[in-house]
């Protein structure tokens, strides 16, 4: 049978590059790694966690088996694993390059609320509705919820809690994460709200940054039409009659718009 020169070329081609995949995976297995090449991906708009914070999660339990060892003995795996287990971390990506760097990537979590509980307790709910301490070294500039807020969660051996948007528990938190994320998205009450209060009858009271007036949303039931009525008003009523004409806007009646005035 007669083979063709293209074809021949193909397999030599396909020998060619086994060679020289098999050598450099023969030299990747023997590289020792010469650095540690750490970047947070996000540090210009999240400042949770800094280079040596990271390099001391890399060298946990193992100070001694990175640097100068081979990189083919390196557990990424584990190092990833201890990376995203830290509170304020959101993903780590860990790789080996043939010039010897561990590349490591980290990516914050990223918070769109902080909640502060009637006993005291600081904490933040991510934007993937994740529950995890404050930080002594930086505070997040994202809407604050207080005021008559029960629920408070362990934090002392690094625990991170997920909102139960089921409502079966922590109903407090998963509301006020409903409504921060309604916030977050939406232009305009991103830069208008500042703070959301719940008084002793479990109603949610909206703070804004412009004007004096306190926007009395009532229950969570319905919020999100509450929310739209609130803005439609902003954009109609409050052009006519100023933004220093109310102290009370609420929408806690349904169909019903309540103002009071100074």
């Amino acid at each position: 049978m007669k083979i063709s020169k293209r074809k021949v070329w193909k397999i030599a081609l396909v020998i060619l590059l086994m060679v020289v995949m098999y050598m450099t995976m023969s030299k990747f297995h023997t590289t020792l790694c010469t650095s540690i090449d750490i970047s947070i991906i996000d540090s210009s708009e999240t400042k949770f966690i800094d280079q040596n914070m990271v390099l001391d999660l890399v060298y946990q339990d193992q100070p001694d088996d990175v640097l100068g060892h081979a990189l083919d003995s390196i557990n990424i795996n584990l190092i990833e694993q201890r990376l995203t287990s830290h509170p304020f971390i959101r993903h780590a990506s860990i790789y080996k390059t043939i010039s010897g760097k561990l590349k490591v990537d980290v990516v914050q979590r990223y918070p769109v609320l902080m909640i502060i509980n009637r006993e005291g307790q600081e904490y933040y709910i991510d934007s993937d509705g994740m529950i995890f301490p404050t930080s002594d070294r930086y505070s997040s500039l994202v809407i604050v919820a207080n005021g008559n807020i029960k629920e408070k969660f362990d934090f002392s051996k690094g625990q991170i809690y997920k909102v139960d948007l089921t409502e079966k528990k922590n109903k407090t938190t998963a509301d006020l994460f409903k409504l921060a994320q309604l916030i977050q998205k939406d232009d305009f009450w991103r830069d208008q709200i500042e703070q959301i209060y719940v008084n002793n009858l479990g109603e949610y009271e909206l703070v804004p940054m412009l004007g004096p007036q306190i926007l009395a949303l009532g229950t969570i039931e319905d919020y999100d039409r509450k929310m739209y009525i609130l803005k439609e008003f902003y954009f109609q009523g409050m052009r006519k009659t100023g933004w220093n004409t109310y102290k009370l806007i609420s929408v806690k009646y349904k169909n019903q718009i309540v103002c009071k005035r100074f």
